[in-house]
């Protein structure tokens, strides 16, 4: 129970972090990154850092909380609601 209500607190704490950056401009998923990672990623975890913040990135948007259009150069550009 105290590992599960770790989780539940950190996935939470990231998107309120998440919300907030999203409040500032619209964002692709990569721009998301510093909002859900404590440290810079790099080359090697690039892939796993992009499916976690599209992850994160699209609950948000099944809960109605972003919207999400096709930017200049082809990505996904993020923003509230």
């Amino acid at each position: 129970p105290l590992r599960l209500r770790q989780m539940i607190e950190n996935h939470q704490g990231a998107l309120d972090r998440l919300r907030a950056r999203l409040a500032e401009a619209p964002r692709t998923a990569a721009e998301c990154f510093p909002a859900l990672f404590k440290r810079p990623i790099g080359e090697p975890e690039y892939g796993l850092a992009l499916v976690e913040a599209v992850a994160h990135l699209n609950h948000l948007l099944h809960r109605g909380e972003v919207t999400r259009e096709i930017g200049e150069g082809g990505a996904w550009l993020w923003r509230l609601a």
